[in-house]
């Protein structure tokens, strides 16, 4: 083989190695779908939510939401919406205060089948936007909360984990301050209205 026969066979291979490590690159970066059934719309209802701050904690008798769960889904991030939620009889150390939903939808991502538990999926409630208000009190808060939904009960848990809801626009006397992190905690049990059971998230 002459010289310039074998440069070309060296640059041959290397450019095939560089296009082979390419595809399995970005075949192993594919995120993997995701399904919900019975998909379509939904109710979920917790019983006690709390809300926490470094200096308040907020507490609610109860929460009732609403939306809609995608039959598919390529990635599992938006594979459900909320598109209402509401907070019932909420207080702070007994001062009444009322939270509400500023924007929606509020997204659930489904992100991995929990290694520990099969049956759950860890889980995102994202695109968070809501105002609280009391006496001398109010303030916004956006973000992500952390949690897993138990495809063995039908209860989306949101867990208190995180850092990536924050309190904004702030005027509370002290007790909740810009830039505050918030502890959601819940157990929502999710109920589809065609069918009155509990879907199943799942992915291949």
């Amino acid at each position: 083989m002459n010289t310039l026969a074998r440069r070309a066979a060296v640059v041959t291979a290397a450019l095939g190695a560089a296009i082979g490590m390419t595809v399995s690159t970005a075949s192993a970066g594919v995120a993997s779908p995701w399904s919900a059934t019975p998909s379509g719309a939904f109710t979920a209802h917790a019983v006690g939510p709390t809300l926490d701050v470094p200096l308040a904690s907020l507490y609610c008798d109860s929460s009732d939401a609403g939306g809609t769960l995608l039959a598919t889904d390529s990635d599992g991030l938006g594979i459900g919406d909320i598109n209402t939620i509401t907070f019932n009889t909420c207080d702070v150390a007994g001062i009444a205060f009322t939270v509400t939903m500023k924007t929606s939808p509020w997204k659930i991502d489904a992100l991995s089948v929990d290694s520990a538990n099969p049956n759950r999926v860890k889980a995102n409630v994202s695109s968070i936007s809501a105002h609280v208000s009391g006496i001398g009190c109010s303030a916004d808060f956006t973000g992500t909360v952390h949690g897993y939904y138990d495809n063995s009960t039908g209860d989306l848990v949101i867990d208190g984990t995180g850092n990536e809801l924050v309190a904004s626009n702030a005027s509370c006397l002290g007790l909740i301050t810009n830039g505050d992190v918030a502890g959601f905690n819940a157990s929502y049990h999710v109920t589809m209205t065609a069918t009155g059971t509990s879907p199943g998230i799942s992915t291949p």
